[in-house]
């Protein structure tokens, strides 16, 4: 087509489509003392975790209130040390409940439907991570779920730079992007609850399965390890759970564990 006066259009250029980047939540706020006892230990100053300062702090207080026979010595002495053993068997029960709660609960089963390879849904993780050479276990940490054309399923997990209190910071070796995957082949138990977050009280499941036996960034790689998740939105946790039954059946569980 030739315009009014004689020159040809310019040639006709496809729209720009413009993909939405991937957006995390948020990280999870820190008000109540599970999840501040959970920054403390993670978060350091000056290269070492807050948690230990707290121990160096409570025994040097305990240590120079008897040496230097300061009113009520022992007493204070024998406070400070309770109250630093006391930390430590709170922090070792906290650890072992991975700094969250899940509460198992019956709900509507969803009918099996696949989750496109494309489609990424929000989550909090708690579990264990990995990336490259790492492995960390993490608490109420932003990511996605999402399954690949091959059926194995994924988390997508980040941690972002973080300061805690303005005093102390996330440790630079963790910032970045962390994963946990697994085939339904994997799969030992899939638990419907509810998971708190600090103040909230969210749609979770419990998904315990059995990693690779010849990974060897696991101590113990025939052990099962299980990922806690959290879902703001109920309709992201039936999807997750639809699609985690399109190839898992609890009977597969029960006869993988004999």
């Amino acid at each position: 087509m030739i315009s009014h006066n004689g020159t040809p259009p310019p040639p006709a250029t496809s729209p720009r489509i413009h993909q939405k980047p991937t957006e995390f939540l948020p990280d999870a706020p820190a008000e109540l003392w599970l999840t501040r006892l959970y920054l403390v230990e993670r978060a350091e100053l000056l290269g070492v975790p807050l948690i230990r300062w707290l121990y160096l702090t409570l025994l040097g207080l305990a240590l120079a209130w008897t040496v230097l026979r300061l009113p009520g010595s022992w007493t204070v002495g024998i406070v400070l040390l309770t109250s630093a053993a006391a930390l430590h068997l709170t922090l070792q029960h906290a650890r072992s409940r991975a700094y969250t709660t899940f509460i198992p609960q019956q709900a509507p089963t969803p009918p099996a439907q696949i989750l496109a390879p494309a489609q990424k849904r929000p989550v909090y993780v708690t579990g264990v991570l990995s990336v490259e050479q790492k492995v960390r276990a993490f608490t109420a940490l932003p990511g996605f779920y999402r399954t690949f054309a091959t059926r194995e399923h994924a988390l997508l997990c980040r941690v972002r730079p973080r300061r805690i209190w303005a005093i102390a910071a996330w440790p630079e070796d963790e910032i970045g992007l962390w994963y946990a995957f697994f085939t339904p082949g994997q799969i030992l138990a899939i638990q419907p609850g509810i998971t708190r977050i600090d103040r909230r009280t969210l749609p979770g499941l419990a998904i315990t399965y059995r990693p690779d036996g010849d990974d060897a960034r696991q101590r113990q790689p025939s052990s099962p390890l299980t990922l806690y998740l959290a879902f703001v939105d109920e309709s992201d946790r039936d999807a997750v759970l639809a699609d985690l039954l399109v190839d898992w059946r609890p009977v597969n569980a029960a006869e993988e564990q004999k």
